[in-house]
């Protein structure tokens, strides 16, 4: 299977975790691995959107291992490949609707994969 650039999809993972709630999620995606990081922000800000009473008058505090989502998420000015830039606008588009902190954490440190996070200093 090719992508619209012409780079074959691989099969991936899409996993987040929300250790106050004790809930992991991962499941397959196709999609490239930078795609993979992306996928795994929207699956969590979508579950967000659709269990807003677990979240009623909490902050939002997002951590991810890749330095890429979190460049591009909180600077919307930055220039990034084509192909990423709707992931980006929908992660905006819910910033909107819940405000969120998104910050880097180190891949061993990342809840998703089994670790707790320790923002990076």
């Amino acid at each position: 299977m090719l992508r619209n650039g012409g780079s074959p999809a691989q099969a991936g993972v899409v996993s987040f975790s929300i250790p106050d709630l004790d809930i992991t999620f991962r499941a397959q995606f196709n999609g490239s691995a930078t795609e993979c990081p992306y996928a795994s922000l929207l699956a969590l800000l979508e579950f967000v959107d659709l269990n807003p009473h677990l979240f009623k008058n909490k902050t939002l505090e997002i951590f991810s291992d890749s330095e890429s989502v979190v460049r591009y998420v909180n600077n919307s000015q930055v220039d990034m490949p084509n192909d990423l830039e709707p992931y980006r606008s929908m992660a905006l588009t819910y910033r909107r609707k819940y405000p969120y902190l998104l910050s880097l954490v180190r891949a061993g440190n990342n809840p998703a994969t089994g670790h707790h996070p320790q923002p990076d200093t």
